[in-house]
Protein backbone atom coordinates (compact mmCIF):
# COMPACT_ATOMS: atom_id res chain seq x y z
CA UNK A 1 0.00 0.00 0.00
CA UNK A 2 1.12 3.36 -0.88
CA UNK A 3 2.56 5.99 2.02
CA UNK A 4 0.74 9.57 1.31
CA UNK A 5 1.66 12.13 3.10
CA UNK A 6 -2.12 13.45 5.50
CA UNK A 7 -1.15 17.26 5.00
CA UNK A 8 -1.01 16.80 1.16
CA UNK A 9 -4.54 14.35 1.27
CA UNK A 10 -5.84 16.61 3.17
CA UNK A 11 -4.89 20.05 1.50
CA UNK A 12 -5.50 18.72 -2.14
CA UNK A 13 -8.86 17.35 -1.15
CA UNK A 14 -10.34 20.88 0.21
CA UNK A 15 -8.28 22.89 -2.77
CA UNK A 16 -9.99 20.38 -5.64
CA UNK A 17 -13.62 20.75 -3.92
CA UNK A 18 -13.28 17.04 -3.30
CA UNK A 19 -11.62 15.57 -6.27
CA UNK A 20 -8.79 14.20 -5.20
CA UNK A 21 -10.96 12.74 -2.49
CA UNK A 22 -12.84 10.90 -4.80
CA UNK A 23 -9.21 9.89 -6.90
CA UNK A 24 -7.53 8.75 -3.43
CA UNK A 25 -10.42 6.86 -2.66
CA UNK A 26 -10.72 4.95 -6.06
CA UNK A 27 -6.40 4.09 -5.50
CA UNK A 28 -6.78 2.95 -1.43
CA UNK A 29 -10.00 0.90 -3.12
CA UNK A 30 -8.44 -0.96 -5.31
CA UNK A 31 -4.95 -1.30 -3.22
CA UNK A 32 -7.00 -2.60 -0.80
CA UNK A 33 -8.99 -5.03 -3.19
CA UNK A 34 -5.08 -6.11 -4.27
CA UNK A 35 -3.82 -6.85 -0.81
CA UNK A 36 -6.80 -8.24 0.49
CA UNK A 37 -8.30 -11.06 -1.48
CA UNK A 38 -9.85 -13.85 1.15
CA UNK A 39 -13.44 -12.39 0.58
CA UNK A 40 -15.41 -10.48 -2.45
CA UNK A 41 -13.19 -7.13 -3.92
CA UNK A 42 -15.22 -3.67 -2.97
CA UNK A 43 -16.86 -2.64 -5.96
CA UNK A 44 -14.99 -0.25 -8.45
CA UNK A 45 -15.91 3.04 -6.58
CA UNK A 46 -16.38 5.13 -9.83
CA UNK A 47 -19.36 2.58 -10.49
CA UNK A 48 -20.35 2.97 -6.61
CA UNK A 49 -20.31 6.39 -7.11
CA UNK A 50 -22.74 6.27 -9.88
CA UNK A 51 -24.93 4.11 -7.69
CA UNK A 52 -24.75 6.28 -4.90
CA UNK A 53 -25.96 9.42 -7.00
CA UNK A 54 -28.88 7.17 -8.21
CA UNK A 55 -29.78 5.58 -4.63
CA UNK A 56 -29.64 9.22 -3.35
CA UNK A 57 -26.81 8.15 -1.30
CA UNK A 58 -27.70 4.61 0.11
CA UNK A 59 -25.31 2.81 -2.09
CA UNK A 60 -22.32 4.59 -0.45
CA UNK A 61 -23.39 4.59 2.77
CA UNK A 62 -23.16 0.87 1.94
CA UNK A 63 -19.83 1.15 0.20
CA UNK A 64 -18.03 2.89 2.79
CA UNK A 65 -18.87 0.31 5.56
CA UNK A 66 -17.36 -2.58 3.39
CA UNK A 67 -14.37 -0.20 2.42
CA UNK A 68 -13.82 0.86 6.62
CA UNK A 69 -14.12 -3.10 7.33
CA UNK A 70 -11.95 -4.44 4.30
CA UNK A 71 -9.42 -1.50 5.34
CA UNK A 72 -9.46 -2.48 9.04
CA UNK A 73 -8.83 -6.75 7.87
CA UNK A 74 -6.20 -5.84 5.07
CA UNK A 75 -4.50 -3.58 7.78
CA UNK A 76 -4.80 -5.04 11.34
CA UNK A 77 -6.49 -1.45 12.69
CA UNK A 78 -9.82 -2.06 14.75
CA UNK A 79 -11.35 1.37 13.72
CA UNK A 80 -14.27 1.00 10.87
CA UNK A 81 -16.83 2.18 13.40
CA UNK A 82 -15.39 5.49 13.97
CA UNK A 83 -14.15 5.88 10.43
CA UNK A 84 -17.79 5.01 9.56
CA UNK A 85 -19.74 7.30 11.50
CA UNK A 86 -17.54 10.18 10.87
CA UNK A 87 -18.32 9.14 6.90
CA UNK A 88 -22.18 9.36 7.78
CA UNK A 89 -21.28 12.54 9.49
CA UNK A 90 -20.13 14.48 6.39
CA UNK A 91 -16.22 14.14 7.57
CA UNK A 92 -15.71 11.62 5.18
CA UNK A 93 -12.04 14.10 4.91
CA UNK A 94 -10.97 13.08 8.71
CA UNK A 95 -11.70 9.27 7.84
CA UNK A 96 -9.46 9.53 4.97
CA UNK A 97 -6.99 10.56 6.95
CA UNK A 98 -7.72 8.09 9.96
CA UNK A 99 -7.49 5.48 7.09
CA UNK A 100 -4.36 6.82 5.29
CA UNK A 101 -2.15 6.93 8.74
CA UNK A 102 -3.23 3.26 9.22
CA UNK A 103 -1.63 2.92 5.79
CA UNK A 104 1.76 4.78 6.86
CA UNK A 105 2.22 2.62 9.81
CA UNK A 106 1.38 -0.42 8.35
Amino acid sequence: MTKRSIVTIIILSLITCGIYAIYWTYVTANELNAKDNTEAPLTNYIVAFLLGIITCGIYMIYWNYKFYVKADKALGTDSWIVNFILSILGLEIVSMALVQDSINKA
